[in-house]
């Protein structure tokens, strides 16, 4: 969800790594978690994803950026009702706002570790060393400071 930033297009794609996990299963090795083997075939699903579009925009001649942010807005909203909620809903559209000024690596760090994962498995996920994860962490951190002050 924090790389696409549409809940149909996430579940899509959560439901395609599955699958492919599934047709895939022999060729796990088992050299890290299962979850963290997983989590790597959603992300390159999610990088081709955003690959495609970006390509489709350019051969389309459309403005970029022209819809994102509206579905997630709009289902955020539609799922939130009360004062609390919609103060919840405020924070996580800043954030949101905030986690787009990121590079396409800070952004994949930044979401991964906001799911719950360790620096290992985010290194493991994203097949890069613990000490990269924490300095591209580090930069994200700075630059959603900056965007959110």
């Amino acid at each position: 969800m924090g790389m696409l930033r549409d809940p149909d297009a996430a579940e899509d794609l959560a439901q395609e790594a599955f699958v492919k996990a599934f047709k895939a299963i022999g060729a796990f090795e088992g050299r890290s978690s299962f979850k963290t083997w997983v989590t790597q075939i959603a992300l390159n699903e999610a990088r081709s994803r955003l690959r495609r579009q970006k390509l489709r925009r350019w051969l389309s001649l459309e403005s970029p950026g022209e819809d994102d942010g509206r579905r997630l807005e709009e289902t955020l909203r539609d799922e939130l009702s009360d004062g609390r909620e919609r103060s919840a809903l405020e924070r996580r559209l800043e954030l949101d706002g905030a986690m787009q000024c990121l590079a396409p690596r800070e952004r994949e760090v930044a979401s991964l570790r906001l799911e719950g994962y360790s620096l290992g498995e985010t290194a493991q996920a994203l097949g890069v060393s613990v000490g990269t994860v924490k300095s591209t962490l580090f930069s994200a951190t700075r630059k959603m400071r900056e965007k959110l002050s």
